[in-house]
């Protein structure tokens, strides 16, 4: 009997690990920030299908959010993901004690997973050669004025397919938090 109860004491122990790991890889995953990579382009802002009424938040942190657009406290889904850029898949794992429109089709898969394919990822990168701080500021309007746009396809009873642009929202993403100010001194001077 204490064999019994200790074999599956173990193998409960080894399913709880197995599970812990596989969680963990999209709650503290951190997307790539590499120029030139998808995972970047998709971060840079917020996704919007006008037509459709949708917008796509994706997080420096691995976190998103999918949103109705004309309202965007009405939650669709959220939680963490992770970009395959090689299938051109965004794997997400949704949080299941967020607040969420359930009656919306995720194509959840356990309940917890679901997938968005994105295809034609088109995005305009003016200057990515130089950084921002030496940019004027006519060519930082120009970088977050920049088109980029992308077919997302969500994986789910009806294959919805949502032709999205971006609004970008982000600047500069390694960090340099000072770099307005220090252009707005050297102007001053």
């Amino acid at each position: 009997m204490k064999k019994a109860v200790s074999g599956i004491l173990g193998v409960l122990f080894v399913l709880i690990v197995i599970c812990g790991v596989f969680v963990c890889t999209y709650v503290f995953n951190e997307p790539s920030h590499d120029r030139g990579t998808d995972s970047r382009q998709l971060l840079l802002g917020y996704w919007t299908d006008e037509d459709d009424d949708i917008r796509f938040y994706f997080d420096v942190s691995g976190e998103f959010k999918i949103v109705k657009l004309s309202d965007e406290d009405h939650i669709y889904a959220q939680g963490w993901f992770k970009v395959n850029e090689k299938a051109g898949k965004i794997k997400l794992m949704l949080n299941p004690k967020a607040e969420r429109d359930e009656s919306y089709d995720m194509g959840e898969k356990l309940k917890l997973f679901s997938e968005i394919t994105y295809r034609n990822l088109e995005a305009e990168e003016p200057y990515s050669d130089k950084g921002w701080t030496f940019l004027s500021q006519a060519q930082r309007d120009e970088i977050m004025n920049a088109p980029a746009s992308c077919k997302f396809i969500m994986s789910n009873s009806d294959e919805n397919v949502y032709n999205c642009e971006r609004k970008r929202t982000i600047k500069e993403f390694n960090g340099d938090e000072k770099a307005d100010q220090r252009v707005d001194n050297a102007a001053n001077k």
